[in-house]
């Protein structure tokens, strides 16, 4: 019984090994937006809409002087920090909903960036933080065949 369960065990390791070769995948990004306090909720909300499936809001404070403050120009030392994982397809519309929110008015300007996510442990992880509901098969040639 031990003995059938381990097979099991590693059959199912062993499909998932070239995950990326039978199906298609994107790349992750980390994108952080660092803002005043209480605006960092319309961040996760809107991203949340656009199809990123995890956003983290954390609290920040600054710890520079205030002479530093008033040189930046930075009021409010109390900050969100909105940290998402989203598809390199998605960068782009994302960076454009983020600049447009910080144009509106001075009180909602602040600090966007994204880093790169160079692996990720586990399928399931990857599908989860990729936001994948169904799978795309690739073929032979590495394009899209179908959807399971």
């Amino acid at each position: 019984m031990f003995f059938k369960k381990k097979k099991q065990i590693e059959e199912v390791k062993v499909g998932s090994e070239n995950y990326d070769k039978e199906f298609e995948t994107t790349k992750l990004k980390i994108m952080v937006v660092i803002v005043d306090r209480g605006q960092g909720d319309y961040f996760v909300k809107t991203f949340e809409k656009n199809g990123v499936a995890m956003s983290i809001n954390v609290y920040g404070t600054g710890t520079a002087t205030k002479e530093i403050y008033d040189i930046l120009g930075v009021g409010e030392t109390k900050k969100d920090i909105v940290i998402s994982l989203v598809k390199i397809t998605d960068i782009e519309k994302l960076s454009q909903i983020v600049s447009a929110r910080f144009a509106m008015a001075k009180k909602y300007k602040g600090i966007s960036f994204c880093a790169d996510i160079d692996s990720v442990a586990g399928v399931l992880v990857y599908k989860y933080l990729a936001n994948i509901r169904e799978n795309k098969r690739r073929d032979n040639n590495g394009r899209k065949q179908k959807e399971l």
